[in-house]
C-alpha cells in the first residue's frame, strides 16, 4: 500500500457572509495559494489497527485511540469508516500540516478535514466525489462551530467558486474573466461563534430592520454573481463596498478592519470589505494586477499582520 499525498485550499467568503445564516445566497472562492496537506505512510508488519496522528503546527502527536471522541481527526476516520462499512483502517502515520493562518476565515479547518478525509479514502483505493467530500467534512465542521452553514466545506471540497445557499444545491460560478484580490489580516483573531451569536442577538430585538439588510445583501449577491461571470470588475468592486455597509449595520466591523479597507481604498483598490465573521479577521480588496503588490505593501505597512495575494481565475485547478 503506497504513501499518498493529499490538499485542500483555503477559502474567503466575498459575499453575504452573515446574511447566508438567514436564507440568504453568499459567494464563496477558493483560496488556493493557502493549502492544507496531508501525508499518509503505511506501517509495515503491523497487523492491528495502529494510527498515528502528527501535526507539529499544533503539536500533536498521538495514536488515534488515544483522542478523545470529538476529537476533528477521530471524527474523521469513524465518518470515513462508517462510510466504507469498515471495522478496521490499515496502520499507517498521518502527517498533518498548513500554510493557512488558523481563526482568520480562510477555512483552515475545513480544508484540514477535506485534505484529511480525501487521504483516508485515497489511502485504501478509493476516490470520492466532491459531493462526499463536502458531506464528511460537514460533520466534522459541526463539532468545531456548532451549526455551521456549511459554506466552507463546500468551496473547500469543490475548489471552484459557488454561491451558496441553505437548503438549496450549490451552484458553481464560472468566472468570465480573471480576478486579483488581497487578503490582509488586521492581527485580530475573529470568533465566528461570538460574532454570529451577537447578530442574532441584535436580530431578535429589531427582527424587520435586520431582515431588510439580510434581504438587501442577498440581492447584492446575485448581482455579484452575475459581475464576476462577465468579468466586471470595476462593478464587482463597487458592490463588494456596498456589501461592507451592511456588515457595519449589523455590527460586525471593527476598527482595525476599518482602518485596512480605507487604506486600501486610497491606493487602488476597486472596492473593499471584511470577510468571514467580523469583528477582527481579515478584510479582502479587489484590485487590478498592477497595483497589487503596492497595494499589499502599503495594507502590510499600514497594520496588517499578513497579506495574501489570490487570483480568481477563469478556469479552477481541479485538485
Amino acid at each position: 500500500m503506497p504513501a499518498t499525498i493529499s490538499s485542500a485550499p483555503g477559502k474567503t467568503i466575498i459575499f453575504g457572509e452573515h446574511a447566508v445564516v438567514y436564507g440568504q445566497p453568499a459567494i464563496a472562492i477558493p483560496v488556493n495559494e493557502r493549502r492544507a496537506k496531508v501525508k499518509i505512510f503505511p506501517v509495515i508488519g503491523v497487523s492491528t489497527e495502529q494510527i498515528q496522528f502528527i501535526a507539529p503546527q499544533i503539536q500533536l502527536d498521538k495514536e488515534y485511540e488515544e483522542l478523545c471522541p470529538s476529537h476533528p481527526f477521530k471524527i474523521a476516520m469513524y465518518e470515513v469508516k462508517k462510510f466504507l462499512n469498515i471495522t478496521q483502517y490499515p496502520s499507517c502515520k498521518i502527517h498533518l500540516t498548513s500554510t493557512i493562518p488558523i481563526s482568520s476565515g480562510l477555512g483552515s479547518s475545513a480544508a484540514i478535514s477535506v485534505a484529511l478525509i480525501k487521504g483516508l479514502f485515497e489511502f485504501i483505493g478509493f476516490q470520492p466525489t466532491k459531493e462526499i467530500l463536502s458531506q464528511l467534512a460537514y460533520q466534522i465542521e459541526i463539532e468545531f462551530h456548532g451549526h455551521p452553514s456549511g459554506i466552507d466545506n463546500s468551496v473547500i471540497a469543490f475548489n471552484r467558486p459557488i454561491l451558496f445557499q441553505k437548503e438549496k444545491d450549490i451552484e458553481l460560478i464560472e468566472p468570465g474573466d480573471a480576478f486579483v484580490i488581497v487578503i490582509a489580516d488586521s492581527g485580530i483573531i475573529s470568533n465566528t461563534k461570538i460574532a454570529v451569536a451577537g447578530v442574532r442577538e441584535r436580530w431578535l430585538i429589531n427582527r424587520n430592520e435586520y431582515e431588510a439588510y439580510f434581504n438587501k445583501i442577498g440581492e447584492l449577491v446575485i448581482q455579484a454573481k452575475k459581475e464576476i461571470e462577465i468579468g466586471n470588475h470595476s462593478e464587482l468592486g463597487r458592490l463588494m463596498s456596498i456589501n461592507q455597509k451592511f456588515l457595519q449595520k449589523i455590527g460586525v466591523s471593527h476598527p482595525s478592519l476599518e482602518n485596512l479597507m480605507n487604506i486600501a481604498n486610497k491606493n487602488g483598490a476597486l472596492g473593499s470589505k471584511l470577510s468571514g465573521g467580523g469583528l477582527g479577521g481579515n478584510i479582502i480588496a479587489l484590485t487590478r494586477l498592477e497595483t497589487a503588490d503596492y497595494l499589499s505593501q502599503e495594507l502590510l505597512n499600514n497594520g496588517a499582520a499578513q497579506t495574501i495575494i489570490m487570483t480568481l481565475k477563469k478556469e479552477i485547478e481541479n485538485e
